[in-house]
């Protein structure tokens, strides 16, 4: 697991890069691509490892196993003369949408807010005035992105891909973020 976190925490840092670039573009002020950089190498490991305790603790699809009729062939195909058929666990999924963008996106955004400031070297208690000013109007932007890319993601991306998938989605909300950095 450490090199997917790993593989999951360069992708991030690339996309976060490219997210201030082009923010960069937009904007006559320079947003804070290092801090910004920094940022998503701190936050991808432990969003990586939120997403696998979500997963563990709340399965998203069920597996049910069914015997084959017995045919050798299909016996030989799937091994055993067992097949299995995975379903959409609906409860666990909305339960992790609803997990996830609460509690995950609201100590994400905070940090955020807080943490790209304090690697800029504003001071600590400069940096708290602004998560407790921004935080909740951050957050009302995000409820207009984030639940549906996490309800797709939880749906369709397997559990190791979601931290990158986010990542990606989250290219143009890097810009979004860089750029109100950057005021």
């Amino acid at each position: 697991m450490q090199q997917a976190i790993i593989k999951a925490t360069l992708q991030s840092a690339f996309l976060a890069l490219c997210s201030a670039l082009v923010a960069t573009f937009l904007t006559t002020k320079n947003p804070p691509i290092v801090a910004l950089v920094i940022f998503s190498i701190l936050a991808t490991p432990p969003n990586y490892l939120w997403q696998q305790y979500l997963e563990r603790k709340l399965p998203g699809y069920r597996v049910e196993k069914h015997e084959s009729n017995g045919d050798i062939k299909a016996r030989d195909l799937i091994g055993g003369g067992v097949t299995v058929k995975k379903q959409l666990n609906v409860r666990n999924t909305l339960l992790k949408v609803v997990i996830d963008q609460t509690l995950g996106s609201v100590v994400n955004v905070a940090l955020h807010l807080g943490l790209v400031r304090a690697l800029q070297g504003v001071p600590l208690a400069e940096c708290l005035q602004v998560v407790r000013n921004q935080t909740w109007p951050l957050m009302i932007a995000g409820y207009k992105l984030w639940p549906l890319v996490s309800l797709i993601s939880f749906t369709l991306v397997p559990v190791d891909k979601r931290t990158v998938v986010g990542s990606l989605v989250g290219l143009g909300w890097g810009v979004f973020l860089a750029l109100r950095s950057a005021r």
